[in-house]
């Protein structure tokens, strides 16, 4: 058995309505159990939701009783675990809506395809409209999942792959003719859930992030489309100039926009890269990225992450110009003597500018702590003295 138990996405507010749906579903589960409705149903016959005559009301009421405790706790704590945040974007008016109007959605699914004449209850359709929307919203948020299988801990998994697992296990069970399984019901709140998360995202109703299913959409899109066109020939790394065209201010400024905005989305990708170890791809988005604004530096572990891999890829010139901006962004790092030796070896064996490589050296030897990289320092040192003098 596992069960999902938390997300690692931040919570900016504190989420009340969700907290209150998950009340308001556990006071009735209560009140099911004092007057025995788990095991001899009687009143929450008038709200259970039929597929035969389906009355109005019920298409909110049904997503608040349920069949027994194992029934709602599961469904509540999904809700706890994925509503959260979905509430956290919304706010509460939006969210209780949002929550209604998936039981609805669900509701219809059921009633649309019911066959069996069995009716319907518990919020897991509604939930499932919440997951909907957060693999909408949160695609790549992680949910530490507690394993009592073969193995008794925690693992994490990526709420992309868990909610698609989901889906794909209803889908499997309406297909296999599960009858006491609302499956219909489930898939229905999920994808409108799903679609609703992407229309708030598409129209900018709710804040885009970089994370966002839209995003990872766009950033997959432009990796397609940059591989279509290595494989065609295409030339990364050679520069074209432009053919000169005439300039006007308009034109001008939305080539500023542009290229602001290409500049925001390789900013936010690298580091989507390197968050998923993925060095040697920011690497070449970070060159891209200097393309278009050689002055554009990243937070202090990224940029000597960067620094590091352009170097071990044997793009010195690129390498060096990360450690620079390095040196000059955070030159009170601790180990600042490391970065240096780090370029002074680049400048003195790569790039052949001797003056700069001695300086940095120099530097480095001062601060750095262990005998072997003193000596390689001071080896270099006293290779490229004579070149230095012979310039000079």
């Amino acid at each position: 058995m596992i069960v999902p138990i938390r997300t690692d996405s931040p919570l900016r507010t504190r989420p009340w309505m969700n907290w209150a749906i998950i009340a308001v579903t556990l006071v009735v589960a209560i009140i099911e159990a004092a007057t025995d409705q788990f095991r001899n149903p009687k009143w929450i016959d008038h709200f259970q939701l039929s597929g035969r005559v389906p009355q109005l009301g019920t298409f909110i009421t049904y997503a608040f009783i349920h069949a027994g405790w194992f029934h709602v706790l599961e469904n509540m704590l999904a809700l706890y675990i994925f509503g959260n945040n979905i509430n956290d974007r919304l706010g509460h008016a939006g969210y209780l809506a949002f929550y209604l109007a998936g039981a609805v959605f669900a509701g219809i699914g059921f009633v649309l395809t019911d066959v069996n004449g069995i009716p319907v209850i518990g919020a897991s359709g509604a939930v499932m409209a919440v997951m909907g929307a957060y693999l909408a919203l949160y695609p790549r948020s992680n949910i530490t999942i507690l394993s009592l299988l073969i193995f008794f801990g925690t693992f994490e998994v990526p709420s992309m792959y868990l909610i698609t697992i989901f889906f794909v296990l209803e889908v499997v069970g309406n297909v296999a003719g599960s009858q006491w399984v609302a499956h219909w019901a489930h898939i229905s709140g999920l994808l409108f859930g799903f679609a609703v998360g992407i229309g708030l995202l598409a129209i900018k109703l709710l804040p885009r992030d970089p994370f966002d299913f839209l995003a990872l959409l766009q950033r997959w899109n432009r990796r397609r489309q940059y591989k279509v066109l290595v494989r065609q020939g295409y030339n990364p790394f050679a520069y074209i100039p432009p053919a000169p065209t005439a300039r006007t201010p308009q034109r001008d400024q939305e080539e500023d926009d542009s290229t602001l905005q290409r500049i925001r989305e390789l900013r936010a990708e690298i580091h989507e890269t390197i968050a998923h170890h993925n060095l040697p791809h920011a690497a070449l988005l970070f060159i891209e990225l200097h393309r278009l604004d050689p002055q554009q530096v990243l937070s202090r572990q990224a940029q000597l992450d960067l620094a590091n891999q352009l170097a071990s890829q044997q793009f010195y010139e690129q390498a060096a110009d990360a450690y620079e901006q390095f040196l000059q962004h955070y030159p009170n790092f601790q180990q600042i003597e490391q970065v240096q030796l780090m370029l002074g070896l680049i400048y003195a064996r790569y790039l052949s500018q001797h003056e700069r490589a001695y300086q940095l050296l120099t530097q480095a030897v001062q601060r750095l702590p262990g005998e072997r990289e003193i000596a390689m320092a001071r080896t270099e040192l006293q290779r490229i003295a004579p070149l230095i003098s012979r310039t000079h």
